[in-house]
């Protein structure tokens, strides 16, 4: 809710927002989904607000997965404040409904951004792993990452530093080293508490051991 008041130019106290935020959630416009962890709420358009916007859009977000959907939104948010790198990101369900959706492939990233670095531009994939997959899924995604002509990057984003290094070893020892050129590890153990931050953190970039704020606010 901070960052949503954040964005807004109406609503800047807290109480006030909250007024208008849950008038919405009675008129069944809004829907509000309480992190059970760090007990913040996340609000997302519902049924009836989708069809007040647009009748032929279909809701795309998967109450299923609202936990991982609110972190991922949440990642989103903190990479957008570095925006002398990072000018554009767009979530899965805006991937999903872009120009370019047919040309990615079967693979669709929890999140995509488009930035420039040192005079490069570049695009890359977001992933949010909160739990380790299976081995053969972690190659399988991989794989289609090192092979992307869309993509110059992926960009992996772990709560455990633990499950980081598992990937790291898991792909090395099928891809060799060239894999981290691409595919760059980051850890942000943050993520999941009350107030999350990617200047805590660590991570493999080009085989070295850097951090994401390290990197993409100082540069590679």
């Amino acid at each position: 809710m901070e960052s949503l008041i954040s964005f807004s130019s109406d609503y800047k106290k807290y109480a006030t927002a909250q007024k208008m935020l849950w008038r919405l959630h009675k008129k069944k416009l809004i829907e509000i989904y309480r992190d059970p962890w760090n007990k913040k709420n996340y609000i997302f358009l519902g049924s009836s607000g989708i069809n007040e916007i647009n009748p032929e859009l279909k809701p795309r977000l998967n109450s299923g997965a609202l936990y991982h959907d609110s972190k991922v939104s949440t990642l989103g948010l903190l990479i957008s404040k570095l925006d002398k790198v990072f000018s554009k990101i767009e979530l899965e369900h805006e991937i999903k409904k872009g120009k370019h959706f047919k040309d990615i492939g079967e693979c669709i990233p929890d999140a995509r951004v488009i930035g420039n670095l040192k005079g490069q531009n570049f695009e890359a994939a977001i992933e949010l792993e909160l739990t380790q997959k299976e081995k053969v899924r972690i190659i399988e995604k991989a794989k289609y990452y090192l092979e992307s002509k869309y993509y110059n990057h992926a960009f992996y984003f772990f709560p455990s530093s633990t499950t980081l290094k598992n990937y790291y070893k898991i792909l090395k020892e099928e891809f060799g080293l060239e894999f981290n050129k691409k595919i760059f590890l980051f850890s942000c153990p943050s993520l999941i508490n009350s107030r999350p931050s990617l200047s805590v953190g660590s991570g493999f970039v080009n085989n070295k051991e850097r951090s994401f704020f390290d990197v993409f606010n100082g540069g590679i």
